[in-house]
């Protein structure tokens, strides 16, 4: 594909890791800008990573050059500043979440439509190797039919390691916020829409202490449910149980396994890029279960780690969905990070919100596709 001019709106901490990413594994994505309200920031980072321009985010908007512009802000100015990219011409990238609810998300879409443009959102991690591998094992029928789900994002809180918290328990935020739209998006991507959620929600502590950073020691206010225990019902009939929190400091439950009447897929961690898919087998365990000549049958591991089908190019990665809406700029075709499965993303989280807080089941009311699986033998910085 041709060159396409990136611009990076937003020089937080996110940032840093989809300027390294997108320099190191995508070379036709050219970093044309990065523009931030503060200006010098912005120009400290266009120095520290070789980008021509460091400047306000009018300028920013304001050039040419620059045909699609990836969005990092914080949450709370996404839909604002998502419209403004549009209005200026420029295709947009969003972090996750897209928007605040299902219906801001649509005036986006809809405001795309009318300017002929397109959008992506994160997360993109579903396009990498780990879970494409995932897709692949589901499609070629190694489970079966898929039954049911269990998913659980069981965390001790992001002031262990983010150095400004405060935005992550302020009303309205919290882990199904942050952490749901990963788990959201590799249900779509592995196993189509949802049809139906319900939650419910605690919160375990009124008050979080910030372990690192300048703010390290002081004490942040919690003013969102910081627990949801919730199940979901797919439409395709898988049914899904589903712990996110940020209340544990250790839990043994599994992080994501799919269960097909054949067998269990044992799924790497959502949130990542990389991680080796593991298969337990029905025949693999009746072997097991009924050889008579094992003596310690319970301790039998019947499973089968596989090899990713697809080019490593780290666990932790971002930028691979920059680079499909690029490549869907250029090829006139409908981005895999499109902007119905993020809309049907956000009514999933927010209408597990409401369940847990009305304590009624939430029938969905949007649909998404699921994307076009990427074929195998696809080299490494393609898509």
């Amino acid at each position: 594909m041709r060159n396409v001019n990136v611009g990076i709106l937003g020089c937080g901490v996110i940032s840093n890791t989809y300027i390294r990413d997108i320099k190191r594994f995508y070379p036709s994505l050219h970093l044309a800008a990065c523009a931030d309200v503060n200006v010098e920031l912005a120009k400290s980072h266009a120095e520290k990573y070789r980008i021509p321009s460091g400047c306000s985010v009018e300028e920013m908007l304001a050039m040419e050059e620059v045909e699609l512009v990836v969005n990092l802000t914080p949450p709370q100015f996404h839909m604002e500043l998502n419209k403004k990219i549009l209005q200026a011409g420029k295709h947009v990238f969003c972090e996750k979440p897209f928007a605040p609810t299902a219906a801001q998300a649509r005036q986006v879409m809809d405001l795309a439509d009318e300017k002929g443009l397109l959008v992506g959102s994160a997360p993109d991690t579903f396009l990498g190797s780990s879970l494409q591998t995932c897709r692949k094992i589901l499609d070629d029928g190694w489970i079966g039919k898929p039954l049911y789900v269990t998913a659980n994002m069981m965390s001790n809180g992001v002031e262990t390691w983010h150095p400004a918290p405060a935005n992550f328990y302020r009303q309205g935020a919290g882990p199904l916020y942050d952490m749901g739209p990963y788990y959201f998006t590799a249900l779509a991507a592995l196993l189509g829409p949802v049809k139906r959620v319900s939650a419910f929600s605690g919160t375990g502590f009124p008050v979080r202490k910030v372990y690192t950073g300048p703010l390290k020691g002081q004490e942040v206010p919690v003013e969102t449910p910081t627990h949801y225990s919730g199940t979901a019902e797919l439409a395709s009939g898988v049914i899904v149980s589903m712990n996110i929190s940020f209340d544990i400091w250790h839990s043994n439950l599994p992080m994501f396994e799919i269960y097909g009447t054949d067998g269990t897929l044992e799924v790497p961690d959502p949130n990542m890029s990389g991680g080796r898919p593991r298969v337990y087998r029905k025949e693999r365990t009746l072997d097991v279960l009924y050889d008579d000549s094992r003596e310690t049958k319970e301790k039998q591991d019947t499973s089968v780690e596989l090899p990713e089908l697809y080019p490593h190019i780290g666990d932790y990665t971002r930028g691979i969905g920059v680079l499909d809406l690029a490549c869907a700029i250029d090829e006139k075709r409908k981005p895999r990070v499109n902007a119905e499965m993020a809309c049907h993303v956000i009514e999933a989280i927010t209408g597990m919100m409401e369940s847990a807080q009305d304590k009624k089941v939430y029938e969905m009311k949007t649909t998404c596709e699921k994307p076009e699986p990427i074929k195998t033998g696809t080299p490494a910085g393609r898509i």
